[in-house]
């Protein structure tokens, strides 16, 4: 007969895992490079052209999130967590730029420089967050 303790700590232990998971470093990182997603698309469009601003935000936001290939968890101070997803937003936003913009320049029109600059921005952004998980974790990429 099942006492009154197991639901209670089969709660707890949802509970538990929950807030494990949702204050992860993990989740600082990608949550960090949603938030600089933003603006930095926006810059991006008024720097590159309106036609920056999506591949921006796909590939900044989305990056991280390749990030946990084969369930790499990071155990890092949060301060040092949202210096990573900073710098990963930052540079993914720069990358994908560049890609949309040289697409502009060589009159491949704006659609295939939304598509260029998203494919080349995701691949580098799960490059990048590869490595950098892999990295914190300390293995090696």
């Amino acid at each position: 007969m099942p006492s009154n303790d197991e639901p209670q700590s089969l709660r707890a232990d949802i509970v538990r895992r929950w807030k494990e998971e949702l204050f992860s470093a993990d989740t600082v990182v990608a949550a960090v490079a949603v938030a600089v997603a933003i603006p930095v698309g926006l810059a991006a469009a008024v720097v590159v052209g309106a036609a920056a601003i999506y591949p921006v935000w796909f590939a900044t936001a989305a990056g991280p999130s390749l990030g946990y290939w084969r369930g790499i968890r990071i155990e890092v101070p949060m301060g040092t967590a949202a210096k990573v997803g900073t710098a990963m937003a930052l540079a993914t936003a720069v990358v994908t730029s560049g890609v949309v913009a040289l697409t502009l320049a060589l009159d491949g029109g704006e659609g295939a420089a939304v598509v260029a600059g998203g494919l080349v921005g995701l691949l580098f952004s799960g490059l990048a967050s590869r490595y950098a998980f892999h990295r914190l974790a300390g293995e090696t990429a």
